[in-house]
């Protein structure tokens, strides 16, 4: 069987694969053995794995450090093992505020619609009194934001963590864009409106674009080396986002939880309590 072959044959490993980012055990050993064919003969000897590497979780060095392990270019296998990835599903998670999670469960994560949003606002501002003085000024208010990029578009990320420590704001208050236009006149109002919710999406990666799909590589590869390196009993952590341009249907949504305390980014991080920790959806049990 010649090279290609091989690469082909391993590559298709990745199909149907569900992976887990905090769950090394779920991913690492598989890019192991994705990597295997591509590394060259003394490719494990020069990572001198348990010869701790004083290098920060986050350095791209950890690609220069494979990059001398691999045969051929780092970026080339990069691009390889995003092509691969287009046939796997990774754990990815949204942050939202809602009455009831249950609508993600029968209509899965919509994209962004400005007319359906504004309909939103509209409703928003008419049901609260201390919010009437906007009615005769939405219009007005919508332009003075001008803020197109979420438009039909949808953002999950790949680690819950950075999500709740530095965006909690999306659970706090809810959709970003009507946060944005009612401003801080409608954060008491918004903040008292469903229950903070974090949901658990069973992402295919082919919802994903090539770009992306690399820059996730880059990550996967990065922390296999640290990992092979140094044998740290920690996960790093990630900070990296999916924007889709495709609605997640409800076959993906896979579980939600109610987070009861949260640091508002919003309000100088200081610390948010949830008068309320279930939704429709929890009491239907």
């Amino acid at each position: 069987m010649n090279e290609s072959v091989v690469v082909r044959t391993i590559g298709s490993i990745w199909r149907g694969h569900h992976f887990i980012w905090k769950k090394p055990e779920s991913w690492m050993p598989l890019l192991g053995s994705w990597l295997a064919p591509r590394l060259r003969k003394d490719g494990i000897h020069r990572l001198k794995p348990g010869v701790y590497r004083d290098v920060s979780w986050d350095d791209p060095e950890w690609s220069d450090i494979l990059g001398r392990s691999l045969r051929g270019d780092f970026d080339g296998h990069a691009e390889e093992l995003a092509d691969s990835l287009e046939h796997a599903i990774m754990r990815t998670f949204h942050g939202c505020r809602t009455e009831d999670a249950g609508i993600y469960f029968r209509e899965g994560l919509r994209l962004h619609d400005r007319r359906e949003m504004t309909d939103r606002l509209r409703s928003i501002i008419a049901q609260n009194t201390e919010l009437h003085w906007m009615r005769d000024r939405v219009d007005e208010l919508v332009r003075d934001v001008n803020n197109t990029l979420d438009e039909g578009r949808s953002f999950v990320v790949a680690d819950d963590t950075a999500l709740l420590k530095r965006c909690a704001h999306y659970l706090i208050y809810g959709s970003e864009w009507i946060v944005a236009v009612l401003g801080h006149s409608g954060h008491r109002v918004l903040r008292n409106i469903g229950t903070p919710t974090l949901l658990e999406i069973d992402l295919p990666l082919s919802m994903s674009s090539f770009q992306t799909r690399k820059e996730l590589a880059i990550k996967l590869l990065d922390e296999w080396t640290r990992f092979t390196c140094n044998t740290p009993d920690w996960s790093a952590p990630i900070d990296f986002s999916f924007r889709l341009r495709s609605a997640i249907p409800p076959s993906c949504i896979v579980g939600h939880s109610h987070p009861a305390e949260l640091n508002d980014p919003l309000n100088g991080k200081t610390l948010y309590r949830s008068p309320t920790n279930t939704c429709a959806f929890c009491a239907q049990g």
